[in-house]
């Protein structure tokens, strides 16, 4: 064997054992992070994340990687409301169990801690939003592709747009604009049915139903039955909210994206010669006539969107 690597095996030996060793004395922890989500039955509920393993040479070693590990997700968190808006669950804190399942990420103290977490958390927060830098890039090649393949109506988006109102996101570069019927309640405090969408550079999206109770009493509605030209259709939000105002009064509404699996009832409904609506609560349900200007502007609603190019 060469004598130069017979002289490179002791070392090579050393470092191996070395590493070894020091592989040895790094100890097991579990990062648990705690999320809240909205519940779908009101209020918030928590819970704990699938476990991440840790491996520390020490117990102050093991909490900064959890820490650094939680102010990335709250940084992707915030991001995320930023870009997207609400999001179905958020970070609230995390647990650190150690080799005998204790948590530690209250108790663990070194020195430099709080200096340490600010390093962190400034490392992290300045770093810039890549979901929506990531988000706005994804936009812009999708208006391009819009712009090149989209068969839009230009006579009828001219004709409909008279009878929409429209509001721009002033907080957005990407000239978001919604359109909502110029019939459709201003506030939520009145009676209304309707339909709306976003346009993104002009580019149609969203199409959204809404609809608004208005009354004296409550009936904490789950699910509106309708009948279309004798024809019966159900719809069932999926979520539902309420606020009260002075006088007595209550508000209580659903906002959402249309379903694929709702089209034939808003195409029934927007082709309409008569509607009635059943407004379901827990212990009591009212009805209602869909007057003849809410069937109009639910058809101006999905023509509109139609002859911009968008498809539903």
């Amino acid at each position: 064997m060469n004598k130069c690597l017979i002289g490179l095996i002791p070392i090579f030996l050393f470092i191996t054992a070395c590493k070894n060793n020091a592989e040895e004395n790094f100890k097991t922890y579990k990062y648990v992070e705690i999320v809240s989500e909205q519940s779908a039955f009101g209020g918030v509920n928590k819970k704990e994340e699938e476990p991440k393993e840790i491996k520390a040479i020490s117990d102050s070693a093991a909490y900064l990687e959890a820490f650094r590990t939680f102010t990335i997700s709250t940084k992707v968190s915030k991001d995320m409301i930023e870009t997207y808006g609400p999001i179905a669950s958020s970070p609230v804190k995390f647990l650190l169990l150690n080799e005998k399942a204790v948590d530690i990420s209250m108790t663990v103290y070194f020195t430099d801690k709080a200096l340490k977490e600010k390093e962190i958390i400034d490392q992290i927060y300045s770093m810039g939003n890549a979901v929506k830098a990531n988000y706005d890039r994804a936009k812009e090649e999708n208006s391009k592709q819009f712009q090149s393949t989209a068969r839009i109506d230009s006579a009828q988006v001219k004709e409909l747009s008279k009878f929409f109102r429209q509001k721009k996101d002033e907080f957005s570069n990407l000239n978001r604009i919604w359109f909502e019927p110029n019939s459709a309640p201003v506030y939520t405090n009145k009676n209304g049915l309707y339909c709306y969408f976003l346009t993104e550079k002009g580019v149609p999206s969203n199409l959204r139903f809404r609809f608004q109770y208005h009354a004296e009493e409550w009936l904490f509605f789950s699910r509106i039955q309708f009948s279309i030209d004798g024809k019966a259709y159900e719809y069932i939000p999926d979520d539902t909210e309420t606020d009260s105002g002075n006088g007595g009064k209550i508000w209580e509404w659903c906002d959402q994206a249309l379903r694929p699996t709702d089209k034939e009832l808003f195409y029934a409904l927007a082709n309409a010669k008569s509607a009635k609506i059943k407004i379901i609560g827990r212990q009591y349900y009212n009805t209602k006539e869909v007057s003849q200007e809410q069937i109009r502007d639910i058809k101006r609603a999905i023509d509109l969107y139609k002859a911009m190019g968008g498809q539903y």
